[in-house]
């Protein structure tokens, strides 16, 4: 078999070279279908509608590679948002061939593709985008090329080629010249705030300056960086931390769970500083949002401090007038978060007038969600919140609020509001706001019968839902025997005794929550030491002659409530729940002393000694452990 009259040596089918024709042959079939192949993937990545149409590949004496790209003005029409590189060694990573580009080509490149190609060519680099592109369009005598090299009838060819050892081909979306380029987060600055992310969530007093000093450590570096730096952002080093809006959030959060006494003061100081940085330094990355505010207005929450509702409320203010001044961004605007973090740190701040306060910005979020705010929804946490500062405040007219915020909830609820269902802990901030209500007790008007009333309704609900959310606990027992020891009339001992029962019913039947504890046991002695008070200084009783009688009968009781706390104490390993206090033994003391029970007292003083002498041991038993 002879080779063909034009083999690939240019021999003109000399015999003597078949071998080395076919080699080279075989050569050349195979580099042209991997281009061929190549060409494909190119045209199926850009996504392009053209035909694609594969030529010949165009080989030179002096290469043996080629990179063949057919149907090129199809190509380039259609996927004008891709950029195509081709490099001929590994230093040089972008060429352009200006030859075959239309301005429109050059328009999508990026400034350093074009100075690449103005390098290869020997000219000036120096210039903005639009005097590189004049500068690669102008050919020697001083004319603009044409769209693509023509072929010699004003129209483009359909097929051309590059004569290129191909290393790599990439495809890269253009930025868009009205969107402004993002400032991306580097890797390093992800796993900065990962660590400060997980540091934040202890809550003890060592790790949120451990946080903030490596925030500011991080930030000291990048402002060095800034001074030192005129280059862009791009050119910031990969190993670089720079912190950002979830670097000083994560930090405020750490200040927030923090128990220290002036972990609201540096939260403050945090946000603040993000303030700095975004309004004078003009650090868009640091811009304070509305988690930023609600960590800050938790801090507050938490503070006992004086003056902390006043703060929380003006930060609220501030997040308002930020929103505005930002054109009402949507990750500025504060939230049912915002809000109810507020009225938590209004109610809990003991300010006066503090419930009504709290009152006023719950009524502001419905009023909000009247007008078209759905996201503005109360949570029952701010509910009881609410009441519980009305059961604290001990103003007149307290009690009768705190009930109606409770029938308020149960409205909304039954509308379809699940986050405004009555809790535990609802329920039993309106029976204390009863139980503490001066303007009730001692009057007509029975404070401790309607705690009482709520406590029967919690059970009821209970029983008929097995919602564990409204569930009575150890607290609802004894807020309600508080009640009646707060009433001191004669039957407030025997009413709080069958509260107690009732309680240790519940727990016998299984409800740890129910546990009996010193609180409930020395709440339920108070009341018949109340009893006894109201009993001698009844003029009904003691025209009766049946004084002495009660007055020792509810000595007696007191006396075997404590007896029963000391054995349940010893019975639970001394657990200190059930440790009687030292207004425990007093009000017995005080009872038998009025009941005149001397004996009575020598064993209480006994049990008191005994008392103390297991606790000494305790302590040493658990020190050498």
């Amino acid at each position: 078999m002879k080779p063909a009259l034009n083999s690939p040596c240019g021999s003109r089918g000399h015999p003597s070279c078949y071998p080395k024709c076919k080699a080279i042959f075989n050569r050349k079939l195979h580099e042209y279908l991997m281009l061929t192949i190549l060409s494909f993937m190119v045209a199926v990545a850009t996504h392009s509608q053209a035909t694609m149409a594969f030529s010949r590949p165009f080989y030179t004496a002096s290469t043996t590679k080629c990179v063949t790209i057919a149907s090129a003005s199809k190509l380039h029409q259609s996927s004008r948002a891709n950029e195509l590189t081709i490099n001929e060694d590994k230093e040089e990573s972008e060429n352009i061939d200006s030859n075959i580009l239309t301005r429109e080509d050059l328009n999508s490149m990026t400034i350093t593709q074009l100075k690449n190609a103005l390098k290869s060519k020997g000219k000036k680099v120096a210039g903005n985008k639009s005097e590189l592109i004049d500068r690669l369009l102008q050919t020697d005598n001083g004319r603009e090329d044409s769209v693509l090299p023509s072929n010699g009838n004003g129209t483009s060819p359909t097929n051309y080629a590059f004569s290129a050892s191909p290393i790599k081909i990439t495809l890269q979306q253009p930025v868009s010249k009205e969107t402004k380029p993002i400032e991306e987060v580097n890797f390093v600055t992800l796993r900065f705030n990962a660590k400060l992310n997980d540091m934040s969530k202890h809550m003890d007093a060592s790790t949120a300056p451990k946080v903030e000093s490596l925030l500011l450590d991080a930030l000291n570096k990048y402002e060095q960086h800034v001074q030192n730096q005129t280059a862009n952002h791009s050119s910031y080093p990969r190993e670089l931390i720079i912190p950002n809006t979830v670097s000083f959030t994560n930090a405020i959060t750490a200040w927030a769970r923090c128990s220290r006494k002036d972990s609201p003061h540096r939260a403050q100081a945090l946000l603040d500083k993000m303030h700095y940085l975004y309004r004078v330094r003009k650090w868009p990355h640091v811009k304070p949002n509305k988690i930023s505010y609600n960590s800050v207005i938790n801090a507050w929450a938490k503070s006992t401090e004086r003056g902390s509702g006043r703060r929380a409320e003006k930060l609220l203010s501030d997040l308002w007038k930020f929103w505005e001044d930002e054109g009402r961004e949507g990750e500025l605007k504060p939230d049912a978060r915002s809000f109810n973090s507020v009225i938590n740190a209004v109610a809990r701040s003991r300010e006066k007038n503090c419930a009504d306060r709290a009152k006023d910005l719950l009524d502001e979020m419905g009023r909000l969600y009247n007008e078209g705010d759905t996201e503005l929804l109360p949570h029952a946490v701010s509910f009881g919140a609410i009441i519980n500062a009305y059961a604290n405040s001990l103003e007149e007219g307290a009690s009768d609020k705190a009930a109606q915020l409770l029938m308020h909830m149960e409205s909304l609820y039954q509308l379809g509001f699940e986050n405004a269902k009555p809790t535990t802990f609802v329920y039993n901030a309106c029976m204390n706001a009863f139980a503490k209500d001066p303007f009730i007790s001692g009057s007509n008007n029975d404070a401790a019968k309607k705690a009482e009333q709520l406590l029967a309704s919690m059970e009821k609900r209970y029983e008929e839902e097995r919602d564990g959310r409204v569930k009575p606990d150890c607290i609802s027992y004894s807020t309600v025997i508080n009640a009646y020891a707060n009433r001191a009339t004669v039957n407030s001992g025997i009413n709080a005794d069958a509260i107690l029962r009732r309680m240790i019913h519940r727990y016998l039947l299984g409800d740890n929550k129910c546990r009996p504890n010193a609180v409930a046991f020395t709440a339920t002695i108070k009341a018949h030491s109340a009893a006894i008070n109201a009993t001698i200084s009844s003029v009904d009783c003691a025209e009766d002659g049946d004084v002495n009688e009660m007055i020792q009968a509810s000595a007696r009781r007191c006396e075997d409530l404590l007896q029963q706390l000391c054995l349940l104490r010893r019975s639970y390993a001394f657990d200190q729940s059930l440790k009687p206090t030292g207004v425990t033994f007093e009000l017995v003391l005080s009872a038998l002393t009025q009941a005149g029970d001397w004996d009575g007292v020598l064993r209480v003083n006994k049990l008191r000694d005994e008392e103390s002498t297991e606790r000494v041991k305790v302590f040493e038993t658990r020190s050498r452990l």
